[in-house]
């Protein structure tokens, strides 16, 4: 990628090669955010000079003439598409993951600045999402109008994505049990919400046809939606356990599927519980409750 240069034009460029490789920068631009970050490694790409506009909507890729000629590299992007929405969001992903391994390591962050970083890329994201066009948005209209374009995948991919982050921003806060001001209590709240809604939505992808995400990242990303419906059913109120028993079991199946496409998944799958004893831990959670 640092050969081919994307930030700059080449001799033989046309539009849809000029194209290609700001769509190849931005994905290895996600690609390098995951892995360095799984790894504990800084991004590699973090100060590297970007292309000179986002990727453009993916219909009017797919529709341009091979031999169209390059106008302006430097035209900002009319028509932005679901990678370049994904790339502002991964933009948030990095501090999210810096401030939870500085939290989690003991670098001596006080409470009271953990909650308000916390609630400064809360805003973040809330930001992303209420910028997001019309036509984008997580809606259900929408999910069927993108798996007739063809792009059902990946816009099922860009907001499980969303709802991760956001679930691994609020995770830290999730042990209720423990003394907490009322900022961690609705961060709390939160984390739920957006693990609830990963869940949700995962299947929800999985009935449609053309939205189907089976990327093998999804296995991970519903493994800690899975760690936070089960604390959820193991310790949360009498009211949050039947919509959290059977997001688990969604997940859980998802994750049999997933498993097929990829092997590696399986041992995921041995992490959670199966159906049946998600439904003795939701029995005796409920007599719990009751009590």
């Amino acid at each position: 990628m640092q050969l081919m240069e994307p930030h700059t034009t080449q001799g033989d460029d046309n539009a849809v090669s000029y194209e290609l490789r700001i769509r190849i920068w931005w994905a290895l631009f996600a690609a390098d955010n995951w892995c360095s970050s799984s790894l504990g490694f800084p991004s590699q790409m973090k100060d590297w000079p970007r292309p000179a506009r986002s990727p453009m909507d993916e219909e009017l890729f797919a529709d341009m003439d091979p031999s169209e000629p390059l106008i302006d590299p430097n035209e900002p992007c009319k028509s932005p598409g679901l990678w370049a929405h994904m790339a502002t969001l991964i933009e948030v992903f990095s501090p999210i993951q810096e401030l939870n391994w500085r939290a989690a390591n003991g670098e001596g962050l006080h409470p009271d600045r953990i909650e308000q970083d916390v609630d400064h890329l809360a805003r973040l994201l809330d930001d992303w999402q209420d910028r997001l066009p019309h036509d984008v948005q997580l809606t259900e209209s929408n999910l069927i109008e993108h798996s007739k374009r063809g792009t059902g995948g990946i816009f099922m991919g860009l907001h499980l994505g969303f709802h991760h982050y956001a679930t691994l921003l609020f995770y830290q806060f999730v042990d209720t049990r423990s003394v907490m001001s009322m900022r961690s209590q609705q961060f709390a709240a939160r984390c739920k919400h957006h693990a609830l809604s990963y869940s949700t939505w995962l299947a929800r992808g999985r009935r449609q046809s053309g939205c189907e995400a089976v990327y093998l990242t999804v296995g991970h990303m519903a493994i800690v939606s899975s760690s936070v419906l089960l604390y959820t059913l193991l310790f949360g109120e009498e009211n949050e356990l039947p919509r959290s028993r059977l997001c688990l079991e969604a997940n859980f199946e998802a994750l049999l599927e997933l498993e097929e496409y990829w092997p590696i998944v399986r041992p995921m799958v041995n992490l959670l519980p199966s159906p049946r004893e998600i439904g003795t831990v939701f029995l005796c959670s409920s007599s719990f409750s009751s009590c």
